[in-house]
Order: C-alpha cells, then sequence, then structure tokens
C-alpha cells in the first residue's frame, strides 16, 4: 500500500484538490512535496499480452475478422520505489513498443500529467497519480459532471442471422447500442432488418462506413437505413476532405453523422452532428472536450480494450460535459477479465468508479491464466461470399495474416467478377473451415492463386 496519505500530502504542500484542480496546480503540488519526489520515481514495467476468453457465441468470428492480433490485448504494470502500481492497457502485443516505455523509467508519474501520447501508459500515470494522492483519476482531470457515462457494444461484421445475435446478447448485457464497421462483403441492409426483428424498444445501431465513399455511394444506401427504426449513427461515411458531401449529407439524412477521421475543427465548421475521439491520449481528449463545449456539438471517446481500459475512459467522460455520445470500447467482448472489479452495464450506462486512481485492481491469477493461454491452431480457412442470385465466391483467408481485419472488410483483392464493391450488395459472407470433405479439398485447390467462383 501506498506511504503518502491523502492527509500528509496536502498537508506537506498546503494545497486543496477539491473540484477542478489545474494541471499546473498538480504539478506545482508534486514539485513541492518531498515524500512523493522521494519515493514515487518509475523503476519498473511490466508487459503482459493475454488472451483472455470471449464469449462462445462470437469467438470464432473475432478470431476470423479481426486475426489473431487484435485478439491480443496488453496489460501494463508501472511500478514505483514506494512498491505503487498503476495499470493501463492496450489492444493487440506490438504498442507501445518497447522503445517508447524507455522514456517512463526514472520518471514520475506527475511528470506525465497531460501526456500527448500512449494512451495505456496515461491510464498507468493517472492511475498511479491518483493512487499517491488518495484521490480518483477524474479529480486530475476535472470538475466531475456525471457519476454514469453511456457505452456502446463493439463488433464486427457478420451474416444477418449473426448480428441479430448480437443486438441479442449486447441488449441482455444491458446495453442500448452496438457499433460495427461494415463490410463490402455483406448487405448492411439486410443485416440491419435483421436485427431489427429482434432488438428490444429503444436498442440503436452505430454504423463505420469506413470513410471510403462518395455522396453517390454512400446516400441511397443511408436512405435504406432510414426504414429501421434500429439505425440512429453513421461514423465516416466520406474522406473527411469531402466537405461538401458532408452538409448535403446533413441536409438529406435522417441519421446522426459522425466524424472520427478527421481534426476536431469540423464540429464548429458544422459538418457533423457529433464527433468521435479515437484512441486518443489524454491531451487529446481535453481538448476534444473543450473544442465540443465551445461548438456546442456532443462527442465520444473510443479506445479499445477492458475493464482497465473502460475505467479510464469513465473517468475521463466524467469530466467532459458534451461527451454525451454513447463511448466505445471493447469490454463487452470478453467474459472474463484481469482485474478484481467488474463495471457492469445497467441501462445502457457504467458507473465512474470511486478511485483511488483507476479504482480497478489487478487480479494476479487471472493475468497469469490468461498469459498461459494458448492461440487457436491455424487451420485452412475459406472466405464463402455467397450472392443472392447463385454466384459463389471462394478465396483463402488467414486470421494469421496482418492484414486480416481488411480481407473481407474490402474486397478489392478478391479479383472475382460481380458488382463494384459496396455496402448493399446482396451478398452474405461466411467461413469454411477445413472439414476433411473432398468438397472443401476441390475449392482449396481452386484457390490457390487466386478467387475462385461458380455459379448455380
Amino acid at each position: 500500500m501506498p506511504t503518502i496519505t491523502r492527509r500528509c500530502f496536502l498537508t506537506s504542500t498546503a494545497v486543496t484538490l477539491s473540484g477542478a484542480a489545474s494541471l499546473s496546480r498538480i504539478l506545482r503540488a508534486a514539485e513541492k512535496s518531498p515524500a512523493l519526489k522521494s519515493q514515487s520515481r518509475v523503476v519498473d514495467i511490466e508487459r503482459h499480452a493475454i488472451l483472455a476468453p470471449f464469449h462462445e457465441f462470437n469467438a470464432k468470428a473475432l478470431y476470423r475478422c479481426q486475426g489473431l492480433e487484435n485478439n491480443y490485448r496488453t496489460v501494463f504494470v508501472v511500478k514505483t520505489e514506494n512498491g505503487t502500481e498503476g495499470y493501463g492497457e492496450s489492444w493487440g502485443r506490438s504498442w507501445p513498443s518497447e522503445e517508447a516505455l524507455k522514456k517512463y523509467i526514472g520518471s514520475r508519474p506527475f511528470d506525465w500529467v497531460g501526456d500527448t501520447e500512449n494512451l495505456p501508459l496515461n491510464m498507468a500515470m493517472y492511475d498511479l497519480m491518483g493512487k499517491l494522492l488518495g484521490l480518483p483519476a477524474h479529480r486530475l482531470i476535472g470538475q466531475k459532471v456525471r457519476d454514469w457515462i453511456p457505452v456502446a457494444a463493439w463488433t464486427v461484421a457478420q451474416p444477418p442471422q449473426d448480428m441479430a445475435e448480437e443486438v441479442r446478447q449486447a441488449a441482455g448485457r444491458g446495453y442500448h447500442w452496438l457499433k460495427f464497421h461494415v463490410d463490402e462483403s455483406q448487405d448492411v441492409v439486410d443485416q440491419t432488418a435483421a436485427m431489427q426483428k429482434v432488438a428490444p424498444p429503444g436498442f440503436r445501431v452505430h454504423y463505420d462506413f469506413n470513410a471510403n465513399g462518395n455522396f453517390e455511394q454512400v446516400f441511397p444506401v443511408l436512405k435504406e437505413l432510414e426504414r429501421f427504426p434500429i439505425a440512429a449513427r453513421v461514423e465516416d461515411p466520406f474522406p473527411v476532405h469531402d466537405r461538401d458531401a458532408y452538409r448535403r449529407l446533413r441536409e438529406k439524412s435522417k441519421l446522426s453523422i459522425l466524424i472520427h477521421h478527421g481534426p476536431p475543427k469540423v464540429m464548429s465548421d458544422g459538418l457533423c452532428d457529433g464527433y468521435m475521439a479515437g484512441h486518443a491520449p489524454i491531451s487529446h481528449a481535453a481538448k476534444t472536450a473543450t473544442i465540443a463545449e465551445a461548438a456546442n456539438v456532443p462527442f465520444m471517446l473510443q479506445q479499445a480494450g477492458g475493464t482497465i481500459n473502460q475505467a479510464f475512459l469513465a473517468h475521463e467522460v466524467a469530466v467532459f460535459k458534451m461527451a454525451t455520445i454513447d463511448n466505445v470500447n471493447l469490454a463487452n467482448l470478453w467474459k472474463e477479465d484481469v482485474t478484481t472489479q467488474t463495471m457492469p452495464v445497467v441501462n445502457g450506462s457504467v458507473r465512474v468508479p470511486a478511485g483511488p486512481g483507476l479504482g480497478v485492481e489487478l487480479d494476479r491469477e487471472k493475468l497469469e491464466r490468461f498469459k498461459a493461454t494458448p492461440p487457436p491452431k491455424p487451420k485452412r480457412l475459406l472466405a464463402r461470399m455467397r450472392y443472392r442470385n447463385g454466384h459463389t465466391v471462394y478465396f483463402r483467408h488467414d486470421p494469421l495474416r496482418p492484414d486480416t481485419p481488411n480481407r473481407v472488410r474490402f474486397i478489392g483483392h478478391v479479383n472475382a467478377p460481380g458488382p463494384p464493391p459496396g455496402y448493399h450488395n446482396h451478398v452474405v459472407t461466411d467461413f469454411w473451415e477445413e472439414d476433411g470433405t473432398a468438397s472443401f479439398d476441390k475449392i482449396w485447390a481452386a484457390t490457390a492463386k487466386s478467387a475462385y467462383w461458380e455459379n448455380k
């Protein structure tokens, strides 16, 4: 346990950290505290790559669509001289790099107030600062404006019946929103029709349109989606430089338009109904919050990870007045996690942890167990695109490839006959895993060099 109490710190610095303490006051307080200066230097950063278990209903889809690398998360444990630990996490295994972590060794957590990079280390440093001061992390960011934050579930694009199951599962765990990327290998209108059939009243869908279309391609699809009450938000329908397309769409579409891949200035330019700060370090998130409040435009955070990540996100959103759009993280994906605390979703929201720090602690037994989880054994896998007219295209799909997420989202690489890639082609794509049959072996051999297709 930390040896520095909140009373000791406040007495030694004569600073009251109530309400919205400014960053400069926090820094000055830390500089004046001999106890903090002598005991809070970072001496070690542990890095743990884990494979926590997904829910059974979509575990295979997440592996096949996102690939092995995105099945992993990395947990960071930052240790100080007095034994205090701070926790952070990232999605995947490669970021931040070992080289990027070196600069934190020998520093103090308070050196990283308002850090401009490395969101996972932001989490750990704010966790440490809060624990050293005996304060919840949100007190180090700003004035708290809410105790509960709205959250959305996340998934990958799948065939219509599987998207319906995603809605059932998300709603059953308390979510009101589901976000997913639309894929060129699926029909988003058919997916939406299936989701609408099972959605409880008030459940809504947030679509990410990948910022790769133009008005003529996207607008007709959105008009089709408007027929469904479940369809509500569209993220990045066009590249951000196509400002005219955004203005036209806002005039003509009933759906809420969000921008992710663009500067926060788009809020004041009137190009969108809301903004997403995606995977943003604390300094960027805070600047976005300021711009959003000045423009009177709502925004959201999207940060990929489990409960540690969700706890930090909750502390941020707790103080950002305009962060009222349902914030996206991936915490809904895992059946178990590495923290002793859980953050259950209640009526679409999670409670901001009371602290100190992030307010969650590490379960070392689970951490070691998930570190030792072996990756799935690779099997031969075919992606199977079946058009409504009977035309079927097969191509090999390898979840171990680094470009796996784009292999089914964007199908330009397939090089097979069919309509131009789009989001409302009448096609359903699933996967055919090797099953020992002669028919699989025949198609596998036919796809050795390129896609193979059949007309039925």
